[in-house]
Parts: C-alpha cells; structure tokens; sequence
C-alpha cells in the first residue's frame, strides 16, 4: 500500500509540475529503448538519487545539448522507481530538462540485471554516461564530462 501511495503521490507531482512520465525500465526493454533513436545521436546518463555529481553531471549535459539539439536525451535513474517515484520525480522537475527528455527508473529487482543490459563492462559507479552516435556506436564514460568530451564525440 505505501508503495502504491509514493507512485500515486509521484504521479500527482509530475503532473502538475507538467513533468514527464517516468517510465519503468527492465533489462529486457533496454535494446529497443537505446535504438529509439532512430539514426540520431543520443546520450543516455545513468544517475541516482544518492550520487552526489549525477545532478553536475546532468547540468553540463543540458548546457551542452542547447548547442546540440540533434541530440536526444535519454535519464535512467538506477533507484528502484516502485519506491522513490516521488522522489525521482521531484528531482527531475528540478532539473532544466529539455521536454522531449526520455525518463526512466529502474524496475528490476535485482538493479545488476539492469546495470549489465545497459552495458556490461559498467561496475556501478556514477554517474555513466552512454554516447552513442547516429551509427549506434557506444562509447561509455563515468564521471564527470567536459564539454570538450561531447564535442569530440560529437563530430
């Protein structure tokens, strides 16, 4: 029941802040959600509600993605959204979040099934950024980004 209440409670939130959905992410989702793309360059930033530079990290990425709007953005949040859909939700509000910004939470049980889809060679720290250009080649980086960093990836 309280879970229940916290999703309703997030739901509510989204809403009348005008947020976007999260959407639930499993393992099993994670291929087709990265190929949304469709041929255009996407970064995809894997954060937490309890990491400390996600929310720098994500800061630099907005800033940079204004000069970049062929870009899409796409936020995973590791925390399992059945118990922080308020929390995440309210977190994401706070963010300058471009509105076509892809938002989804973790809904696996065991979150090393997800951390493994999204890429294997990922040990967990954060934030992981995901770069995959118009080709759908993936390069992966944790910590924080310069800018520098996306525009060479960008070229």
């Amino acid at each position: 029941m309280k879970r229940f209440l916290l999703m309703m409670a997030g739901i509510i939130f989204a809403w009348g802040a005008g947020a976007a959905e999260i959407k639930p992410l499993r393992a099993s989702d994670v291929e087709p959600m990265l190929a949304a793309s469709q041929g255009k360059p996407q970064i995809v930033e894997i954060w937490s509600l309890d990491c400390s530079y996600c929310r720098e990290n994500t800061a630099r990425i907005v800033e940079w993605q204004k000069r970049h709007r062929d870009v899409r953005l796409t936020m995973i949040a590791m925390d399992p959204i059945d118990d922080n859909a308020a929390a995440l939700t309210q977190v994401l509000a706070s963010m300058p979040l471009p509105p076509q910004t892809a938002l989804y939470g973790n809904a696996e049980a065991i979150p090393d099934k997800l951390r493994r889809a999204l890429d294997p060679a990922w040990r967990g720290e954060m934030p992981r950024t995901l770069l995959i250009d118009a080709r759908g080649a993936r390069q992966a980086s944790s910590g924080l980004l310069q800018p520098a960093a996306l525009d060479a990836w960008h070229r």
